[in-house]
């Protein structure tokens, strides 16, 4: 184990290429250090030049969600669909549980489609043709909304951005 550890320790070194002595105590034990000791032979250690992980490339569009349709850009009706409340990293403090999440959708929406809403990646139902809903159990932490448009075919005409925003609690230990 011991061996272990100075082995990766040494592989650690700096990125030039590094001298290191080992050398057999009289119980057979390997030692190595940077040090020279009596009897100990000379190990030169080149270092790897390391690895640069590619840049990721910039996507035109983001992926559709598995088992989700892509947003047909001809097909879309709607110029734009965003989330006016709440607003992105906003702080929600107290609000047992409750949040009141309003939408905008330009222009608005058309007969036979709907809206859909996510929050943390669960759909979440919602009025027919309501721009408006009272969430029920968002407790403390972070926590994001995304809204989408579909036709009566569940197909997503536009999907706004993610919202994200906190709920905090006032503690009894930090009032």
């Amino acid at each position: 184990m011991r061996n272990l550890l100075l082995l990766v320790l040494l592989l650690a070194l700096p990125a030039s290429a590094t001298d290191v002595y080992r050398w057999v105590d009289s119980a057979g034990q390997a030692h190595y250090s940077d040090q020279w000791q009596p009897g100990a032979e000379k190990i030169r250690i080149q270092e790897s030049p390391g690895f640069a992980a590619p840049k990721p490339a910039a996507a035109a569009t983001a992926a559709p969600a598995a088992g989700r349709q892509p947003v047909p850009a001809a097909k879309s009706r709607y110029e734009s669909l965003e989330i006016v409340s709440p607003a992105q990293q906003e702080v929600l403090w107290n609000i047992a549980g409750q949040v009141r999440v309003s939408m905008r959708v330009s222009p608005e929406l058309q007969p036979g489609n709907h809206l859909r809403l996510y929050l943390d990646g669960v759909a979440q139902d919602l009025p027919e043709a309501s721009t408006e809903v009272q969430l029920q159990d968002v407790y403390r932490g972070v926590h994001t909304l995304k809204a989408e448009v579909m036709d009566r075919n569940q197909a997503v005409l536009a999907e706004s951005e993610p919202t994200t925003f906190v709920v905090r609690q006032t503690s009894i230990a930090k009032p």
